[in-house]
């Protein structure tokens, strides 16, 4: 399956619904309302608005409110007229890198497929609705798509995920590392636990790594042991050959190990069949519109105006750390359904504060 990224900047969500219109055999989802005039009474929108946009396939999916979710069948043994892709036959599995018959990358094959399968599976099970919209990230920042699952090794896809060291989110970011890839990263504010924010800067930092050592063996290398430790052992030992590097331990034990685990994890997701792993029939796909609201808000408050559970609100605002909008204001993110109320409500609230 695979995901189309369009920015459309204030006025342009109508004009993008409009070229929509599919037969009715085609799977249809519009992930998006223009908001028209709408966005200049909640402030304007500094950035272009994410659509994220499935391409048809199979007969039409049913909805569940709030989050619009989309039930997109990825099984070839679904009882439809057509095959549906699996996701290795489509963007997810475009191959940009080798994976070498190594004897530590065979070792955690074995290790994955064997005394961690379960927990492989779990992961896996939790990356199904993040992988896509991943892939498609990575895909436009020139960085293989596989490389999606360095988060299944770094933090099993879970999104809260925290490492002692501080490391934070799906990418396992350090704050230090976030801020310079432009993430906000404080009291009120953690892009690290947002999927897509995180993956935009993990994609620009993989990419740096590799314009810099050449090679994705060494930018992976540099992603776990930093990018001044792998220079400074390709400069002792003479080779930008990541297994050389490692054959003489010129790298930090645990970067020797992590390349391997991530080639490992690649390897197996290339034939999850092969390995007795599941993937799921039914792919959920949830779409949001951005609204800039300038006054601090708890989601509770959210919620109670747009009708929309907190529970889902947070899922769609993970990086919402205190559950409340901070004093700077935030870019929050809604299903496009109840756009219009929220703005209603917003507009009186702004209204009655004078």
């Amino acid at each position: 399956m695979a995901f189309r990224l369009r920015c459309l900047r204030k006025g342009t969500g109508e004009k993008a619904a409009s070229r929509l219109k599919m037969a009715a055999t085609i799977l249809t989802v519009i992930l998006i309302v223009g908001l028209g005039s709408n966005c200049a009474r909640a402030g304007a929108q500094e950035r272009p608005i994410l659509l994220v946009e499935p391409r048809s396939m199979g007969p039409a999916p049913k909805e569940s409110a709030p989050l619009r979710m989309a039930a997109i069948p990825l099984h070839k043994n679904l009882p439809f007229g057509k095959a549906v892709p699996f996701p290795e036959e489509t963007l997810l599995g475009r191959r940009g890198f080798h994976v070498p018959d190594h004897p530590l990358v065979e070792r955690y094959v074995g290790y994955f497929t064997g005394k961690w399968k379960k927990g492989f599976q779990e992961s896996l099970d939790r990356a199904w609705p993040y992988l896509p919209l991943m892939a498609e990230i990575l895909d436009v920042m020139g960085v293989p798509t596989e490389l999606a699952y360095v988060v299944l090794v770094e933090s099993h896809f879970k999104g809260k995920a925290r490492s002692s060291a501080g490391a934070a989110g799906f990418w396992q970011l350090m704050p230090a590392t976030a801020r310079s890839l432009g993430l906000r990263v404080d009291a009120y504010v953690d892009e690290r636990l947002d999927p897509l924010r995180s993956t935009q800067a993990a994609a620009v930092y993989l990419r740096k790594l590799y314009d810099r050592f050449g090679s994705w063996d060494l930018a992976l290398a540099a992603y776990n042991a930093g990018a001044g430790t792998v220079r400074r052992a390709i400069r002792r030992h003479g080779t930008h050959d990541f297994w050389e590097l490692r054959e003489r331990r010129a790298l930090p034990k645990q970067t020797r190990f992590y390349v391997p685990k991530i080639l490992a994890a690649v390897h197996i997701c290339r034939d999850l069949d092969r390995y007795g792993f599941d993937r799921p029939r039914f792919l959920p796909v949830w779409a949001f519109t951005t609204v800039w609201v300038q006054q601090p808000l708890s989601l509770g408050q959210v919620a109670q105006w747009s009708g929309i559970p907190l529970k889902d609100l947070r899922r769609l605002n993970p990086a919402l750390r205190k559950g409340k909008i901070p004093s700077d204001g935030y870019r929050l993110r809604l299903p496009p359904a109840v756009v219009e109320k929220f703005l209603s409500a917003y507009e009186t609230y702004l209204a009655g504060r004078g």
